[in-house]
């Protein structure tokens, strides 16, 4: 079977690992270098890992795994009838098409705008990591969870670091949680500054409807845009993502779509984690082994400087503390969520007695 995947993210090269063995799979990428790491951005910003620990797969490995790998190539078009993808290197045949292309990150046109900077692929990362160097400063807008690990990592280098948020919570949690996270993350220093409309930027200043904020380097992190140009292009049913069930079908025949670029019910799931679990229950169908993902269940686990933290399941209204790690929260009476601090061996177990409790 000839699997064609578009898209080197993690999604992609996860399920080419998962195929390459028993299928003939081609990856095409549209960037100019092989698989890296971008939930290891941050740490490279910060200056906590090298450039060259952010590609765990040489050239050569593709090779050896029997992967053809077709960098720096466009995708077009899916003629779903003829089987064909057209690229800006000619067409390609397949039995199966998997979109896997990922997003965009979501910027804010205001006044100024293109003063931002974004953290979404290397080259992103190596202009960013150059500015803050210069610099010593950076202010964030965005407190979600990219926002926050940038952060914690940053600031944990001694770099000063403002975060303005639109919302009075942080990663839409309450406001106890909240409060938990920025008072780990002020122990380094990071200034936040919630409930903020962003205005402009003008002369080195964020502008907010509360106050003047200065800084030179201002990254926008407010979360992500699915990449749909070519499904959209090509006729597939498309909303925020590319619309698909639960086996990852789309609205075409032998087209499926996974991570970031994919949507069911209104729910993308915007993590690197998520995606490499698409590729391996697209796998699975794709084996004959008939499964399903859950994209109801929420299982985030995330590192904000030295500060670890998991958001699991479903988050109510109803929440107590069952200790001083872990607030649960309730429907009818039952514990449908948690998030747990500090301790990830706990988030683990919890996350198997709420899989297991569905």
């Amino acid at each position: 079977m000839k699997v064609l995947i578009v898209g080197n993210g993690p999604g992609g090269v996860e399920l080419a690992k998962q195929l390459s063995e028993d299928h003939e799979v081609t990856i095409v990428e549209k960037e100019t270098v092989p698989y890296y790491t971008k939930p290891m951005l941050s740490h490279y910003v910060a200056g906590l890992a090298e450039e060259k620990s952010l590609f765990p797969y040489p050239i050569d490995w593709y090779e050896k795994k029997g992967i053809r790998l077709l960098l720096g190539t466009n995708a077009k078009r899916i003629d779903s009838e003829k089987k064909i993808l057209e690229t800006d290197r000619g067409t390609l045949e397949y039995d199966v098409l998997v979109l896997a292309t990922g997003a965009k990150p979501r910027t804010l046109k205001i006044p100024g705008w293109e003063r931002m900077y974004t953290l979404r692929t290397i080259e992103d990362a190596k202009r960013l990591k150059e500015a803050v160097e210069r610099e010593k400063d950076l202010l964030i807008i965005g407190g979600g969870f990219i926002g926050l690990e940038i952060a914690g990592n940053l600031s944990k280098q001694g770099i000063k670091v403002k975060v303005v948020e639109k919302m009075t919570r942080l990663m839409g949690l309450d406001e106890e949680l909240t409060e938990r996270i920025k008072k780990e993350l002020e122990k380094h220093k990071v200034e936040f500054y919630l409930g903020r409309d962003v205005e402009r930027i003008e002369n080195d200043v964020l502008v907010t409807d509360k106050e003047e904020i200065p800084s030179k380097v201002i990254l926008c992190s407010i979360g992500i845009v699915p990449e749909t140009t070519l499904a959209e292009e090509s006729g597939l049913a498309v909303n925020r993502g590319v619309l698909v069930d639960k086996t990852f079908k789309t609205s075409e025949p032998n087209v499926y779509a996974i991570g970031d670029c994919a949507e069911h019910n209104g729910i993308i799931c915007g993590t690197a984690k998520a995606a490499m679990a698409h590729a391996k229950v697209l796998a699975n169908n794709l084996r004959g082994i008939p499964d399903e993902y859950d994209f109801q269940f929420r299982s985030s686990y995330f590192k904000f400087g030295d500060f670890p933290i998991a958001v699991l399941g479903t988050l109510t209204k109803d929440g107590n503390w069952l200790d001083s790690e872990t607030k649960a929260f309730y429907r009818d009476g039952k514990i449908v969520g948690v998030v747990v601090f500090e301790d990830m061996k706990k988030a683990r177990d919890w996350e198997e007695r709420l899989r297991s409790s569905r």
